[in-house]
């Protein structure tokens, strides 16, 4: 199985564990480790759409690594 891969130069930035679009980044990640990609894509679109910063950068380079 191929879980796709995260560059090794993501921007790693506090993120607020509090934020809603921060936990739906943290269950996109938790798709992508069990082969969810669809599940994981959707919820890291949703998260480009609507955050900003750190969290944004983040949820791009993630977007990016499904490939």
């Amino acid at each position: 199985l191929d879980f796709g891969s995260v560059p090794d130069d993501t921007p790693v930035a506090p993120i607020d564990a509090t934020d809603p679009l921060a936990r739906k980044l943290e269950l996109a990640e938790e798709f992508r480790q069990i082969g969810d990609m669809e599940g994981a894509r959707d919820l890291l679109e949703e998260v480009l759409a609507k955050a900003s910063g750190p969290l944004k950068a983040r949820a791009q380079s993630l977007l990016d690594g499904l490939g």
